[in-house]
């Protein structure tokens, strides 16, 4: 359990690194939009699992919420809703590639 544990800190602490490149004004859309859905598709096909995913990207969304709140006191709501809606997203990434691995397997 403790390894587990330890995999998800470190999704988290790297979720906050990421929600730092929101700051990036061009970078923004794509981040929020495709970046769950091409990073859960990655992990997934590198076999890493579906809560080190949502974990990763619910703290990016937590990231963006407290550092726009500290910076301009505003637009927390939105970036909480990013914090739920980013994890989803990277749900379809990563169901779509675990899904379609799952097809391709051999019968035994």
């Amino acid at each position: 359990m403790a390894r587990l544990t330890t995999k998800l800190l470190y999704a988290a602490l790297l979720g906050q690194l990421v929600a730092q490149l929101g700051w990036i004004d061009p970078l923004f859309i794509p981040l929020v939009l495709a970046g769950p859905l091409l990073t859960g598709a990655i992990l997934a096909s590198r076999r890493v699992s579906y809560a080190w995913v949502a974990v990763l990207w619910a703290s990016t969304g937590v990231g963006m919420a407290w550092s726009d709140w500290v910076v301009n006191r505003s637009d927390v709501a939105f970036h909480l809703a990013l914090a739920v809606l980013m994890p989803l997203l990277a749900g379809i990434g990563w169901g779509v590639v675990h899904l379609t691995r799952r097809r391709q397997l051999p019968a035994a």
